[in-house]
């Protein structure tokens, strides 16, 4: 399948069911601030203006769903700075989100087996929950799942794990998150998402001052967005890695 035809069957599936495609900037003056999510930046040199290029689809997505309370969705370029190059990593690649109103994290992965089989008709999903005991900072924990899970993950079904520590995802409802990986590639993280405006803006300025602290790069956060969210529905979303995918739907 070439990717014209993947992206066009995608937008496809979705429309069938209703959900509104939004376009997302490019150019931000902010963004959320998420462990592990570093953000490429440029300036508008006529006005001495900074930008970040979009991590994920999120930021705008959220938005839209504040103002319009519509399942939606939108397939965007991502781009990440400070990640390992290979045939899995590259700085900029394809990610398709989708937000549902009034779902739960069972209904997302309902609906996530759904399309991921639209498309893999004979894939076998299982799940995994991570150990309760597990690494409080958020290196130590990456080399923990990069040691001791990633390696032992199956090589011919999908998994959903389920119990991250909370820390690592200010943006998902505590508890409510899972990770799908494919053939041991990790392809999507879903969860329910937090609608408490005042944790998630705490947790920004903890990453921030963490940042600071470290030297490491940083962006500005939104207060718009922060704002955004208490009008925020109850909704479940999920961002899947398009490239990763195609891959394994080609292999």
């Amino acid at each position: 399948m070439t990717q014209s035809d993947f992206l066009r069957s995608i937008r496809e599936y979705f429309w069938k069911q209703k959900f509104i495609e939004v376009e997302i900037p490019y150019l931000n003056s902010s963004l959320p601030l998420e462990p592990n999510i570093y953000a490429f930046e440029t300036e508008w040199r006529h006005l001495n203006q900074k930008y970040y290029l979009p991590t994920s689809p999120e930021f705008a997505l959220k938005k839209f769903l504040s103002l319009h309370h519509q399942n939606c969705f939108a397939i965007s370029h991502c781009f990440r700075d400070l990640e390992a190059s290979g045939p899995l990593h590259t700085p900029e690649f394809l990610m398709l989100e989708w937000y549902e109103i009034y779902k739960n994290l069972n209904d997302l992965k309902i609906s996530t087996k759904k399309i991921v089989t639209h498309f893999l008709p004979q894939i076998i999903f299982t799940d995994l929950v991570l150990p309760v005991s597990l690494p409080q900072n958020e290196p130590d924990f990456n080399q923990f799942f990069l040691n001791q899970i990633e390696p032992k993950l199956p090589q011919d079904r999908a998994v959903f794990i389920t119990g991250y520590p909370d820390f690592l995802t200010p943006l998902a409802k505590s508890g409510d998150r899972f990770e799908l990986y494919i053939n041991g590639i990790e392809i999507g993280n879903g969860c329910v998402e937090n609608r408490n405006s005042a944790s998630i803006k705490k947790a920004f300025i903890n990453e921030q001052q963490y940042r600071q602290k470290k030297s490491l790069l940083s962006h500005p956060y939104s207060d718009d967005f922060i704002e955004s969210i208490k009008t925020l529905p109850p909704c479940s979303g999920i961002g899947l890695g398009i490239d990763r995918l195609l891959g394994i739907i080609n292999s």
